[in-house]
């Protein structure tokens, strides 16, 4: 960068317009060059100096003042100043500059008192006497009347006179001061101010500066010819020939090291390999925490809702383990699975009929990422789009390799016999909900009451849900081999005793924000555990201790689940499908409701336990306008604990009648459940013994389930 100051132009200024020397004096201080005063050498800097280059004359101008230091070296013809400026009248184009470095121009850039023009007054023109006379003696063929001219600006005189400056001998030491050498300064002085040129950098006049305020925002803007001026500053430093120099002096301590001052051989730099970038797993993206559905009514079982919940969920759906997904290339392994499931159904109705021939060989499937095949064997019950199959579960045996890798462990134990559901069309969602529930319940208690999910195989056309299957049959199982070999309903402590097993595992559900959808009695499975007869206790124990932990319920069938934390919290669920006596009084009624839908189908489980048929309710208006009470249409029986049951009926009817209590005055109700759980709990513990018992009512239970 080159600083200027207001006092070194004013002296610049006034040494180059004094007068021009008359030859003599200029042939005087040729031969006392050495001698010349040091005054004179201070008040004239040169573009050496200033790029720090070390030559004799750099300077660049549209005046032709063009002489270096290596043009002097090498005797190359040169134009001499004298022999270039001449004026011309009534030419007013201004003359541009030949310099790659500047873009300099005489009318653009010097005040107008400083140029040169034909009306120039007679006391400047004597002053320059000795410039012109000599101009003339160079050139007085052409008397050229133009501006100011450089060497090859247009329209200059095709032939100019020149100077032919001898090659010096090889002992020649050129002179390397910053100033100018008096012999050349003398006969180089111009009547006005150059600009200071570097050459990756432009300075800017004096006058320019004034014009054209606005315009330049830096001192010395860096650019280049036809590009604007840089009017902010990058926080880049200037360029400069040591910034090669700086790099090697700083260690990487950070530390100053001795400069090495020596010429510099470029390394050729060895190609590096670009890092190969790690694929990013599916839908692995940093999102803002928060409900993802922001919606203060929706549908939760719309499949765009859980598309964009599957798509947003963190951590990705990708990432769990036993989720594998191929959503371009189709399985087509249904219509086989459902032939062959059709023949064997068939022939278990007609086993004594002797003409049927044998059925063709099972259907075994075999996924990508896993290593277990499946053999079909049956159908265990079907829906409208998602059928359940048994299947054999086989995985190669162990390989003796000590170098092979274990098989993965999605932390349930397998067994022999598993089950699959298929379902079409294709969706993780009831996969994402399994997986859910048992990872926020965790180690509790509540979490041996959900099924667990081994796999999940997402393919174009289905996808194939593989779960852990229990051969003692559902709620529904129970109730119907109650009437049928009692001519009666279930027994009370048995019936209460399955409720308070339902009771824990939502009130778990629901703590965690997990709402099952679809509760009835063919989607509870039963869960009686084989354990040692004397470590089960026969007194009923509320934590679980003396076996009483591995006898309960397994829920099922999550393909209607809601993640209340994927939506705001005050959101509220519409229904937008037929509804039946099944679904709750909000959705019949077309009103809002969230937690609901669990409620009313557990009451209507509890109704299946009591009465052995589906849940019927009647309608009492309240005394409140627009207030409605819901209750059941059966009467209790007198020997049963009718106050117990009235208080858990009307709790699930009507849970908005009983949020007083509950947190934020909402739903879901689990201060209130957890009281009637325990006055449950409570009276099976003081009446587990009466009667048969009912340990001996279970083990019944367990017998019937086998002989089925």
């Amino acid at each position: 960068m080159t600083l200027h100051t207001k006092e070194a132009m004013d002296e610049i200024y006034g040494i180059f317009n004094e007068p021009l020397k008359n030859q003599d004096e200029s042939v005087t201080e040729t031969q006392s060059g050495d001698e010349s005063s040091d005054d004179d050498e201070d008040a004239y800097t040169s573009c050496g100096e200033s790029t720090g280059t070390g030559g004799i004359s750099c300077a660049t101008s549209e005046f032709g003042d063009e002489t270096t230091a290596a043009d002097f070296t090498l005797g190359t013809t040169v134009l001499d100043h004298d022999d270039v400026e001449e004026e011309t009248e009534g030419d007013d184009t201004d003359a541009k500059s030949v310099s790659a470095w500047s873009d300099f121009t005489e009318s653009k850039h010097m005040p107008k008192d400083r140029q040169r023009d034909g009306s120039e007054d007679e006391n400047e023109q004597s002053e320059d006497d000795s410039f012109e006379d000599q101009e003339r003696q160079g050139n007085p063929k052409d008397h050229y009347d133009a501006e100011l001219i450089t060497p090859t600006s247009p329209g200059a005189p095709a032939s100019l006179p020149t100077r032919f400056i001898p090659v010096p001998p090889e002992d020649y030491d050129a002179s390397m001061r910053p100033y100018r050498d008096p012999v050349q300064a003398a006969n180089n002085r111009l009547p006005f101010m150059t600009p200071i040129v570097e050459k990756t950098e432009s300075s800017i006049g004096m006058a320019t500066v004034l014009a054209q305020k606005d315009y330049f925002s830096s001192k010395t803007p860096s650019r280049s010819r036809g590009t604007p001026a840089i009017l902010e500053d990058d926080g880049e430093p200037c360029s400069s020939p040591f910034t090669d120099l700086l790099e090697q002096a700083i260690d990487g301590s950070g530390k100053v090291t001795k400069l090495a001052l020596r010429d510099s051989k470029p390394v050729p730099k060895e190609p590096v390999e670009e890092p190969k970038r790690k694929p990013l797993a599916a839908k692995e993206s940093i999102k803002p925490n928060g409900p993802i559905i922001k919606d203060a009514q929706c549908n939760p079982v719309d499949e765009s809702i859980r598309k964009i919940i599957l798509q947003e969920v963190l951590p990705p759906l990708s990432t769990f383990e036993g989720y594998y997904a191929d959503p371009y290339q189709s399985y087509s392994k249904g219509a086989d699975i459902r032939k062959y499931t059709k023949a064997v159904s068939k022939m278990n109705k007609n086993a004594s009929d002797k003409t049927m021939t044998n059925l063709s060989i099972a259907p075994t499937l075999s996924f990508i990422g896993t290593d277990r095949t499946y053999t079909v064997k049956r159908e265990l019950g079907k829906g409208a789009f998602a059928p359940v199959y048994l299947v054999e579960s086989t995985s190669p045996p162990p390989t003796t390799d000590e170098n092979a890798q274990p098989p993965v462990d999605h932390g349930a134990k397998r067994q022999t016999l598993e089950a699959i559901k298929m379902e079409d069309p294709p969706t993780p969602w009831e996969f994402y909900i399994m997986r859910q529930a048992s990872r926020r319940l965790a180690n509790s208690r509540a979490s041996s009451s959900i099924i667990s999910a081994h796999e999940m195989h997402v393919f174009a056309d289905e996808c194939y849900l593989i779960e852990e299957f229990r051969d003692q049959g559902t709620l529904l199982d129970l109730v119907n081999l109650a009437r049928a070999e009692n001519s009666n309903v279930m027994d009370e402590q048995l019936a209460m005793f399955f409720t308070i097993e339902l009771f824990r595992t939502v009130e778990a559900l629901h703590t965690q924000g997990i709402i099952h959808g679809d509760l009835k009695a063919d989607n509870i499975l039963v869960r009686l555990d084989a354990t040692k007869d004397a470590a089960w206790s026969s007194e009923y124990r509320r934590d679980g201790s003396g076996a009483w932990s591995h006898k309960g319920v397994a829920l099922i069938d999550f393909g209607r689940g809601i993640d209340m934390r994927a939506f705001t919290p005050n959101v509220q669920f519409i229904a937008d499908w037929p509804t039946t006596e099944a679904d709750c009084a909000e959705m019949r009624e077309l009103r809002p409701w969230t937690y609901q839908i669990d409620y009313h189908g557990l009451a209507g489980i509890i109704h299946n336990l009591l009465f052995g048929k589906y849940l019927s309710t009647t309608v009492e208006r309240g005394a409140a306008l627009g207030t409605k009470t819901y209750r059941i249409k059966e009467s209790l029986k007198r020997y049963w604990q009718a106050e117990i049951w009235n208080e858990a009926l009307d709790l699930l009817l009507n849970p908005l009648l009983h949020v007083e209590g509950e947190e934020g005055g909402k739903l879901p109700v689990l201060k209130g459940m957890k009281d009637v759980r325990e006055k449950m709990e409570a009276w099976l513990g003081g009446n587990c013994e009466r009667g048969v018992g009912l340990k001996a009512l279970v083990r019944k239970m367990e017998d019937a389930v086998k002989r089925r």
